[in-house]
């Protein structure tokens, strides 16, 4: 891979302001196409040159088929493409505005089947809420899938919902484009379903990140001696957030403690780091730049929070 393939790489965490400006990011005002989980990125290329005056987003978690991904997009040439390494779920609810997306795709998420195992479904949650949220008017969505029983959840879910005029699931439609795992399903004689269904009515959902928030508080008068209780302390706060301090750690000359985070918002977990750095007459906690995190409420609670436990002015921690 060269350096040169990695401007497809966009870092919203590090933005100053979510939602995205995407016209900024591309250069130009088009259309937006979504691809949730886009692997190595055969189904992004057929797009990008299927619709060259369309901007396409993807989404992706796994490192090594991202870094796959913006070679072959490199290789081709292909301009109009941006990748962000994220939960799709997530990405979709908190980068875009409400009716800015004309297409979304999903193409063979696992299904997730065990019991137990449903809330890690990308159509999970919210999704049918931010799908109807982030699409215009008369978007539309398309999921494809080897499983016939996923499929007829998601269709089922989808024509419950008021937002959405479903079409009956397709069976073994010919895609201009198959992925590699359709391509090699087909071979094995599974059976393709695909889900397509329209918006027909708006929606807006909340979301995490767009509130002002700051990436530091002050501690004016600090018990320094309870620093190193911390580590190992889960705290549990409303609407689902969660944090933990997963390690704590002092520099040499005293002046500066590190904390190892990690935090979860209804189920988006991140993992950062917060400074606790000493002035000359307070404290400061802030969050490390070298590991920007999302600013979701958990986020912005677990530096109050332990500002709360560390400060003198609370009696009842003492």
């Amino acid at each position: 891979m060269t350096i040169e393939s990695l401007k497809y790489h966009i870092k919203p965490n590090e933005f100053e302001k979510l939602p995205v400006d995407w016209e900024e990011v591309f250069g130009r005002k088009a259309p937006l196409f979504v691809e949730i989980g886009f692997g190595n990125g055969e189904f992004l290329i057929y797009l990008a040159k299927e619709y060259p005056n369309v901007n396409i987003v993807g989404f992706e978690l796994s490192l090594t088929s991202f870094v796959k991904a913006q070679k072959k997009l490199y290789d081709e040439g292909i301009e109009n493409v941006r990748l962000v390494m994220t939960d799709g779920r997530f990405g979709l609810r908190e980068l875009f505005t409400d009716n800015s997306v004309k297409k979304v795709y999903v193409n063979f998420p696992c299904p997730w089947s065990k019991k137990g195992h449903e809330d890690r479904r990308v159509t999970a949650g919210d999704f049918v809420e931010t799908l109807a949220s982030v699409l215009e008017m008369g978007g539309e969505f398309e999921l494809a899938t080897d499983d016939e029983r996923y499929a007829s959840e998601v269709h089922e879910l989808l024509s419950k919902s008021d937002f959405f005029g479903v079409e009956p699931i397709h069976i073994n439609p010919d895609r201009k484009v198959k992925t590699r795992y359709e391509r090699k399903w087909i071979e094995d004689g599974r059976t393709i379903h695909i889900i397509r269904a329209k918006k027909v009515k708006n929606v807006s959902v909340k979301r995490l990140t767009w509130e002002e928030s700051a990436v530091h508080v002050k501690i004016e008068s600090l018990n320094e001696e309870r620093i190193p209780s911390l580590k190992g302390k889960v705290y549990k706060g409303k609407n689902d957030r969660v944090f933990v301090v997963k390690e704590v750690f002092k520099d040499f000359d005293g002046e500066k403690y590190y904390m190892k985070i990690i935090s979860s918002d209804k189920g988006f977990d991140q993992h950062y780091n917060l400074i606790l750095e000493k002035k000359r007459n307070f404290w400061v906690l802030k969050i490390d730049s070298t590991c920007q995190p999302y600013r979701t409420p958990a986020v912005k609670w677990s530096l109050y929070k332990i500002k709360e436990e560390l400060s003198n002015q609370f009696a009842r921690f003492k």
